[in-house]
């Protein structure tokens, strides 16, 4: 009974976003608790926050078309490649920390930025795309979940390292070390993966897939998503949905410790893991609307703008900005505290996102998940782009959070429609190979109020 369980463990979608879920704490989980160190563990944001920008700069349309690719040479062999490019970036800030070396951080980023484009369209189409719809939030929140194991463990590992260092700088480079290692088993991994045509659902399906595609066949399917109002209207909310992130990464930098700012990276992974896997029950149990979900996730978000803007305005009116350290007292607590809050709410708010992705009417058999997740994502990465170019300034905190503020509350009303409105669509037939119409089922589409 054992050896008959075993291979259908392995086949089962369960394990493939397990597996999905351990190459994203590898890869973009190691690399979020770099940053949750506040730029990447350096002295100061701006080179950490220059390489940033040049990898997301390609991420702008590299995941656009990664999506195409992994239509064709599959999401598992897009995945092995994208989880190999990652770790030359953790290389480089350690290099960068130890021996003052930038060519090789900012080589790094580049190499990051094209593997991060295939790693986030192809594990974002199989979190989305695999699963039966009665499972998709609770599967959407497992492969999250794995993924903050990336910051909860490296948080823990720069504790370690740090816990002593009371003062503002940058952090021992040893701390790299362990990221390293963890960040070079990503790739072996995703080799883990079995193609779609062998996975099995727990409803005893089979998961629909793209058997044959080329240029032309994803160049128009491609251009017809982009055209989809509703994921037009989504467009902003990923722009400035990661546009905060680049504010908070030197709100750490600039005004905390050393080992507060480890204590952090450690904390905000375990707060990101608890809103990951609430939201995705939550929206699989039916425990709410899911509509109403999006809506008290927005206003926690701006409630916890507004926070912070009180705290940053504080800060802002002191002649000298304060170091905080753990047990510092009150302002430390509200300070360490709305961060917190950030974090959880954006994971929320993330986790909803991706579930929303699978009800956007794409169909995984006609290659539309990993459009939708690539376009959706080459979006992300231009609002990363831009926040990481303001951070690589000398501009202050108090204008970057303002700025960052503002674009979050214009999303919410365009997010809003995307949300509560109902879509009609009228879906084509899905192709599988060059003599057939190359489908989307996004083509037409209207809003019924």
């Amino acid at each position: 009974m054992v050896s008959i369980a075993i291979p259908q463990f392995y086949r089962s979608c369960l394990f493939q976003i397990i597996i999905v879920g351990l190459v994203a704490f590898c890869e973009p989980g190691i690399w979020t608790a770099l940053n949750n160190l506040g730029a990447g563990g350096q002295a100061t944001p701006w080179l950490n926050n220059a390489a940033n920008a040049l990898t997301y700069g390609i991420m702008s349309f590299g995941c656009t078309i990664a999506g195409g690719i992994s239509n064709k040479i599959s999401a598992k062999w897009t995945l092995v490649i994208g989880a190999a490019f990652y770790t030359p970036y953790a290389a480089g800030l350690y290099c960068n920390n130890r021996y003052g070396n930038e060519w090789f951080m900012l080589l790094g980023a580049v190499l990051c930025g094209i593997g991060a484009s295939l790693l986030w369209a192809s594990e974002a189409a199989i979190a989305v795309g695999y699963p039966e719809e009665s499972k998709r939030g609770r599967y959407v929140g497992i492969w999250m979940c794995i993924r903050q194991l990336g910051p909860l463990v490296g948080g823990a590992i720069s504790l370690a390292l740090n816990v002593k260092t009371t003062h503002a700088g940058k952090v021992s480079y040893n701390t790299y070390l362990g990221l390293i290692a963890i960040s070079s088993l990503g790739a072996p991994f995703a080799l883990l993966l079995s193609q779609p045509d062998k996975v099995v659902r727990s409803d005893g399906t089979k998961i629909p897939y793209m058997k044959q595609t080329s240029i032309s066949i994803e160049a128009r399917a491609l251009w017809k998503q982009m055209k989809s109002r509703r994921i037009l209207l989504l467009i902003p909310v990923f722009i400035a949905g990661q546009w905060g992130v680049t504010y908070q990464g030197n709100y750490l930098t600039g005004y905390f410790t050393v080992r507060a700012r480890a204590l952090a990276s450690l904390l905000t992974a375990i707060v990101g893991f608890a809103g990951n896997i609430l939201t995705g029950i939550i929206l699989d149990l039916n425990l709410a609307k899911p509509k109403w979900v999006y809506v008290v996730i927005a206003f926690f978000i701006t409630a916890s703008w507004a926070w912070i803007a009180a705290v940053q305005a504080e800060f802002s009116s002191k002649s000298e900005a304060p170091t905080l350290d753990i047990g510092s007292g009150k302002i430390f607590n509200s300070a360490f505290v709305v961060y917190l809050l950030f974090k959880f709410f954006y994971e929320m708010l993330q986790t909803y996102l991706y579930w929303l992705m699978g009800e956007t009417g794409a169909e995984q058999k006609a290659g539309d998940i990993s459009r939708t997740t690539g376009i959706l994502r080459s979006w992300e990465s231009v609002g990363s782009t831009f926040a990481y170019v303001v951070g690589a300034t000398h501009w202050s905190n108090l204008n970057s959070m303002i700025l960052a503020f503002v674009l979050w509350a214009v999303t919410v009303p365009f997010t809003l429609i995307a949300v509560f409105g109902v879509w009609d669509k009228t879906a084509e037939v899905g192709g599988e190979g060059e003599g057939n119409k190359s489908s989307s089922s996004l083509e037409e589409e209207t809003v019924i109020w």
